[in-house]
């Protein structure tokens, strides 16, 4: 029997709209779509983008255990890249939704390298989707770059003041995973005088999208979660 293909799909930061072609064809075209989800959550946000367009589909959900033990996690990644490669060997073309894009701190990436050793190279695709602070500067009409200024794409750390010599090193700073540390970084850019060069948003693409960037504001907000921030150290600077 002839095996099937797997496309692992970006979705892009929740608005429907901003799916490519492609990935709404390939979904459209899917046997089945496996969908994953936090064992956290009752419903799958990636399931919900793509709603209109996976009428009559199979519907297979992988629900991923939110703890940071690697042989948990380990076994969790093993045992959904199995059920996908089954699926595939069956001959069925298969769709993996991914929220953003596949390649950029998805954990879409940890399946990847499952499937590498389980199917034939030539048979595993990957669509790209737009990352959540692409559409977050989009969305704010804040320029990333221009000319020859360099980008930092950087989760923020436990110790925040080591920050700072990413933002001496870098025309525009992109900080992801910000939640739990948002005043502090809020505090070390006012510290160096940069806190008005900022972007901040949350949930973009989502019905609950907030963006701004008057940044010490937001400070004892708890406005942390599903949000990115930027930091134009340099240059064009939107408003």
């Amino acid at each position: 029997m002839k095996s099937g293909n797997f496309y692992g799909i970006g979705l892009g930061p929740g608005d429907p709209e901003l799916l490519t072609i492609k990935a709404v064809n390939t979904i459209r075209n899917a046997d089945c779509i496996f969908v994953p989800k936090s064992d956290t959550k009752e419903e799958s946000l990636a399931l919900q983008i793509v709603e209109d367009y996976v009428k009559q589909k199979r519907i297979i959900t992988q629900t991923y255990p939110m703890t940071k033990d690697k042989n948990t996690l380990a076994a969790a990644w093993k045992k959904s890249a199995e059920e996908v490669r089954d699926e595939v060997m069956k001959g069925h073309n298969v769709a993996y939704l991914t929220l953003g894009d596949p390649m950029t701190f998805s954990t879409y990436i940890y399946l990847l390298c499952q499937l590498d050793s389980l199917l034939p190279k030539e048979v595993i695709h990957t669509l790209p989707g737009i990352t959540s602070y692409n559409a977050a500067a989009c969305f704010g009409n804040f320029p990333l770059l221009t000319g020859d200024e360099k980008l930092a794409v950087i989760p923020v750390p436990v110790n925040v003041e080591s920050l700072r010599p990413v933002f001496e090193s870098f025309d525009t700073v992109v900080l992801m995973k910000v939640a739990k540390k948002l005043d502090e970084v809020i505090q070390l850019l006012d510290d160096m005088g940069i806190a008005e060069n900022g972007l901040f948003a949350s949930y973009i693409g989502q019905k609950d999208a907030y963006v701004t960037c008057d940044l010490l504001s937001l400070k004892g907000s708890g406005r942390g979660y599903m949000s990115v921030m930027i930091v134009k150290i340099k240059g064009t600077k939107g408003s």
